[in-house]
């Protein structure tokens, strides 16, 4: 894969900034340093997008640093704390809460004027706010959609209940329908779209016993348990199947699977004009799974000065504007955060269609005691065969103990 590991050091302009306590005049020039793990098509949309932004305005010096996915994180959250590291970071927006309550990234509130805001959705700058404070300016969104071949599966299902059905004709002539993705974060859209939910306005867990989110949480462990259920009868065309991107979907000998945007490029690239993308078939209840919809956005370093935050705002401005979007979508596949721009791609307008039918991926620490448990209950009501509502009841006592844990520490 292409990496972007040369040192590019960009002389942007600053036209014409007045922040409230700073403005930068035409003879100043202050260095940016950004970093990212971005590679391939993301990667050259954001050269694309320096390279755009140095015409427009050449008194900014941007220098990007790659730093891989891996290991970025840990990097800017220990340079950070140490009052060092980059000014400024593209990462997704679940790092919002955890990183505001350890202070490493700015308070953008008073920077972000009503232009700014009106350059993205409600749902992107929602994705970047935590506890009524703008910390993050949205730059791409994400979410999953459902994939289908269309040499198998002609038109898209309408509903859940057309999957299943489709999936066990296609199981006659040898084939698999649907490899059922169970993992949590892939399957959580179902929980929202039953009428639950994970954490209350608080943090703390949504489902505790006798609760309208309990029934939810219980209707939503069945679902994975009758899936499982079908998977283990081989007349079905069923699997459950965690891989992403799932190999028997590239090779053409599973027809369905749900995914996220990330491997949609890869999936054009396998199946060609074969591949379908299509919103999430509906439930019996008549609700689309309300997928997990998440961003990724740029964050400033708390230990900017005047003079940086001001030159942040000015980037922001730029990779949330027409121009900055269309090169993303247009270079680098991307979903953009603002309304205005055109998605061209068929393929791209159902997710963006799906992202609106989403569900904000929640930025706040509590989720990080979610994941472990709620894999255990999946598991459990799966392979163990255990009642949903009692691998509810372990998820929840394990899930606000954790809760209550995080925040006696």
């Amino acid at each position: 894969m292409k990496m972007l590991s040369r040192k590019l050091v960009v002389v942007l302009a600053l036209v014409a900034l007045v922040l409230p306590t700073f403005a930068i005049s035409a003879q100043d020039t202050v260095n940016l340093v950004l970093w990212h793990a971005k590679q391939d098509a993301e990667g050259d949309a954001l050269l694309a997008i320096i390279d755009a932004f140095q015409e427009a305005n050449p008194s900014i010096t941007v220098e990007q640093v790659y730093n891989p996915s891996g290991t970025l994180q840990d990097s800017f959250i220990a340079a950070a704390g140490a009052g060092e590291g980059p000014d400024m970071v593209i990462w997704a927006n679940d790092s919002t809460g955890p990183w505001a309550t350890s202070g490493i990234i700015s308070d953008l509130t008073a920077s972000v004027n009503d232009d700014l805001l009106a350059q993205g959705t409600e749902t992107a700058w929602g994705t970047f706010t935590f506890e009524d404070s703008i910390y993050g300016v949205p730059f791409s969104a994400k979410t999953l959609a459902f994939f289908y071949n269309k040499a198998l599966v002609p038109d898209a299902p309408e509903t859940w209940a057309d999957v299943i059905s489709i999936s066990e004709e296609l199981a006659a002539d040898g084939l698999t329908g649907l490899a059922f993705q169970n993992g949590f974060f892939h399957s959580a859209g179902f929980l929202f779209s039953l009428g639950g939910g994970l954490m209350d306005a608080d943090g703390n867990a949504a489902f505790a016993a006798d609760s309208e989110g309990a029934a939810a949480m219980d209707a939503y462990l069945q679902l994975h348990q009758d899936l499982y259920t079908l998977g283990l009868d081989p007349n079905s065309g069923i699997v459950v199947d965690g891989s992403s991107p799932n190999p028997g979907f590239q090779q053409g000998t599973v027809a369905m699977v749900y995914d996220g945007i990330w491997n949609l490029a890869q999936f054009e690239s396998d199946l060609g004009d074969d591949l379908g993308v299509a919103l999430m078939p509906a439930l019996d209840n008549g609700n689309i799974p309300a997928l997990f919809a998440q961003s990724e956005g740029f964050f400033a370093n708390s230990n900017l000065d005047e003079a940086h935050l001001a030159a942040f705002i000015t980037w922001g401005e730029f990779v949330t504007s027409f121009e900055g979007q269309t090169i993303a979508v247009e270079q680098g596949g991307l979903l953009p955060i603002n309304p205005t721009v055109e998605v061209a791609s068929a393929n791209l307008q159902v997710f963006a269609d799906q992202f609106a039918l989403g569900t904000p991926f929640p930025n706040r620490a509590e989720l990080g005691q979610f994941w472990g448990p709620m894999g255990d209950a999946i598991t459990a009501v799966g392979a163990g065969e255990e009642a949903p509502a009692d691998a509810r009841m372990a998820a929840y006592d394990l899930i606000q103990a954790g809760i209550d844990g995080l925040r006696g520490g």
